[in-house]
């Protein structure tokens, strides 16, 4: 009893001590603290734009109750028959909220840190101002995500097409509400549905400089409904974004833009080359394909503007986004740091000769020309585009590929292949098939001295 006795003080002064220390911290670091043990417990996404996984509607995941919900911490959904209004899972944060009012205080800031609005298209509902009107209640300052899922729009009759306009106009003005946001994902299924107001809106918070970074995703993409991909309309996201890169405010502005898109014309891709010098990131799925673009159009290097800014790129699904054409792109691209590359390519693409023996001396080629990236991810790339791709320095290679005997091959060929790569990640494998091709492989990095980790994991199954 005594032990325990004392056990429980030790518990209660230390606690005491960490709550002390935890007041002194300067206020902007304590709220990073409980955002970070937020997207610990809860998982909650912050926008983070990776287009990884099946998609799935918020309502599919934790908003299973029809009902208005309220928590502790004042976190809010409101459900209507047609639309779902969320500021996600607060359970850690309620829990930690009860400790003391200054963590109280904080993580209400946290929990209205992500708006999403779900329209699930399920029954017609007249009442759905008054569903806009509980939001206003969440404290629209604090939010930073916003997280819109439009459904696909019923055909007439003509009193449909009505709530419809009404219901973008409604959406439209929540966002404008939320003068803090910096992040807006704009999910769509109908890509023929007006969507004019929710897209002046983004515009002007964008040319505003609130919001800096967009995601449009396409719901059939991220479902992995591969029957409507060639043959969708997809008009108004089109324009949206054509909007968007047309405007040099917004252009100038915007810091991060995902396209998860079906595909983008000749003029998009121009836009997208020309006009957004201010980027960081930059990500494309899918949407360069071969049936809206001439092949090669958007890898001819004196179309691309110079942008000293964008430190990340990320390319999946792309037909045109071969891999030796990936050379001149990176060498264009001299501060980039980060380059993703995922099942591009296409099958009429014949092979390339890997580089010539001494290549690395060369004085034109990317060892000799910039500096290393810090990160390049390769899936689903055969041999011939791993030794293409081999030419790009990296401090860190990815490889995520089932075919450990391919990786193996490509490297014990040439010690020029992935320069200035100190450590290489792959997918875990098989314990015979470590035995027999992951010797080899960890043979060829200890004499080059590369860390080998199988940790890697596939980031588009």
């Amino acid at each position: 009893m005594r032990r325990c006795r004392c056990g429980a003080l030790n518990l209660e002064t230390t606690i005491t001590e960490i709550m002390t220390n935890f007041s002194s911290l300067p206020i902007e670091l304590r709220i990073k603290i409980v955002e970070t043990l937020y997207k610990t417990q809860d998982g909650v996404l912050d926008g983070t734009w990776t287009c990884r996984g099946r998609y799935r509607r918020p309502s599919e995941i934790d908003l299973r109750s029809k009902r208005f919900l309220s928590t502790p911490m004042g976190a809010q959904c409101s459900i209507t028959n047609d639309l779902v209004l969320s500021t996600g899972s607060c359970a850690a944060l309620n829990t930690l909220g009860l400790v003391s009012r200054g963590f109280y205080d904080i993580c209400r800031f946290v929990a209205f840190h992500e708006l999403e609005i779900d329209h699930s298209q399920k029954k017609d509902d007249p009442s759905l101002t008054k569903a806009f009107e509980k939001t206003v209640e969440l404290v629209p300052n604090y939010v930073k995500v916003i997280k819109v899922h439009l459904g696909r729009r019923s055909k007439p009759p003509h009193t449909r097409e009505l709530q419809w306009k009404a219901l973008v106009k409604d959406i439209a003005t929540v966002i404008g509400l939320c003068k803090h946001t910096e992040t807006i994902s704009l999910y769509y299924s109908d890509g023929e549905a007006d969507i004019t107001d929710i897209g002046n809106q983004i515009l002007t918070m964008i040319e505003d400089g609130t919001v800096r970074n967009i995601g449009i995703y396409s719901a059939d993409i991220l479902q992995d409904n591969r029957s409507t991909w060639d043959i969708s309309c997809i008009d108004q996201p089109k324009s949206l974004l054509h909007s968007i890169l047309m405007s040099l405010k917004a252009c100038e502005q915007l810091r991060r833009l995902d396209i998860v898109m079906e595909h983008i014309d000749i003029e998009l891709m121009q836009l997208l080359q020309r006009r957004p010098t201010s980027l960081h990131t930059l990500t494309i799925r899918r949407a360069m394909r071969l049936f809206h673009i001439r092949p090669f159009l958007p890898f001819h290097m004196n179309d691309w503007a110079l942008n000293s800014n964008l430190t990340r790129l990320t390319l999946v699904y792309c037909q045109m986004a071969y891999a030796d054409l990936m050379i001149p792109l990176i060498g264009h691209f001299y501060f980039l740091e980060e380059f993703t590359w995922a099942h591009c390519g296409h099958w009429w693409r014949s092979s390339k000769s890997p580089p010539p023996s001494g290549w690395s001396k060369e004085a034109n080629t990317l060892p000799n020309v910039r500096p290393p990236l810090k990160l390049l991810h390769i899936e689903d790339a055969s041999s011939w585009e791993l030794e293409i791709m081999g030419q790009i320095p990296a401090e860190r290679v990815i490889i995520s590929d089932r075919d450990e005997e391919k990786i193996a091959k490509v490297f014990t060929r040439t010690d020029e292949i992935f320069p200035s790569t100190n450590a290489l990640h792959i997918l875990p494998g098989a314990p015979d098939y470590i035995a027999h091709f992951g010797s080899l492989l960890e043979v060829v990095c200890r004499r080059r001295m590369i860390r080998l980790l199988r940790d890697a994991r596939v980031l588009f199954p």
